[in-house]
């Protein structure tokens, strides 16, 4: 896995161009592996690449107890919205954005929501971070009709969304796809593999610089007001504007 330290927008941007121009350069030998787009990853520190569902602490089966927790926010979630229509990816997809427990891990296209995803708290000590995933064949996109039920899934998949819900708008969220790995039966990091770390990228940010990163972004367009188009976006965005007059 290619590893890179940015202690500014302006360089982190730099990154992404060059990686982008690297792997796209079609007079390589390496040259594009398969067709698609760059996706990244904001995360407030360095953990493995695990959806929530597989992270430790789990005394049952992650994906039985996914299923179930599926069919308890279909039914209380009807209050909010109609269900009746949504597949399980849908549901998925949904139910990942509010926070519920499941085998998706969020990625956007968008280089700048990644990074405000890492450096949202400036409060924290942490050290962010933002990983990129490039096309390559060794992650396949997942087709929602040949593969209806997750049950039927193994290994990582690329998900992208039908833009079920306005914040995976906003957000240009897509998704990687985590279940049991065959041949390890556990969940895998992904990066831990070699295949898989080949085709991605590292990048650590200077925990110091998240203010002036936050600041940069801003101006930019990509704030909580952004990123979360709704009433609790809005609040956030003033407090921060508050807190940085």
């Amino acid at each position: 896995m290619r590893n890179e330290a940015v202690d500014s927008l302006n360089q982190y941007l730099n990154i992404i161009e060059d990686v982008n121009c690297y792997h796209f350069d079609k007079s390589r030998k390496h040259s594009v592996k398969q067709e698609g787009d760059l996706l990244f990853r904001g995360q407030n520190m360095d953990l493995p690449l695990l959806p929530k569902i597989a992270r430790t602490g789990r005394k049952s089966n992650p994906l039985d107890q996914e299923s179930a927790m599926l069919s308890e926010l279909r039914i209380r979630g009807g209050v909010h919205r109609d269900l009746s229509l949504f597949d399980t990816w849908a549901m998925l997809t949904l139910a990942q954005h509010y926070g519920l427990a499941t085998r998706l891990l969020d990625w956007t296209r968008n280089p700048l929501v990644a990074i405000w995803f890492a450096c949202k708290e400036v409060s924290d000590d942490n050290s962010p971070h933002v990983y990129i995933l490039l096309p390559h064949w060794d992650i396949d996109f997942l087709d929602r009709k040949e593969l209806p039920n997750p049950k039927d899934h193994f290994g990582v998949s690329i998900l992208r969304p039908q833009m079920e819900d306005a914040r995976v708008i906003a957000q240009d969220g897509w998704f990687t796809v985590h279940s049991v790995s065959r041949k390890y039966q556990k969940f895998v990091p992904l990066g831990e593999l070699d295949h898989h770390a080949k085709g991605m990228v590292k990048i650590k940010i200077d925990a110091n610089s998240k203010g002036a990163i936050l600041r940069d972004l801003d101006k930019l367009g990509i704030s909580y007001q952004t990123v979360f188009p709704d009433l609790e976006g809005v609040c956030k965005y003033i407090n921060w504007q508050s807190d940085n007059l």
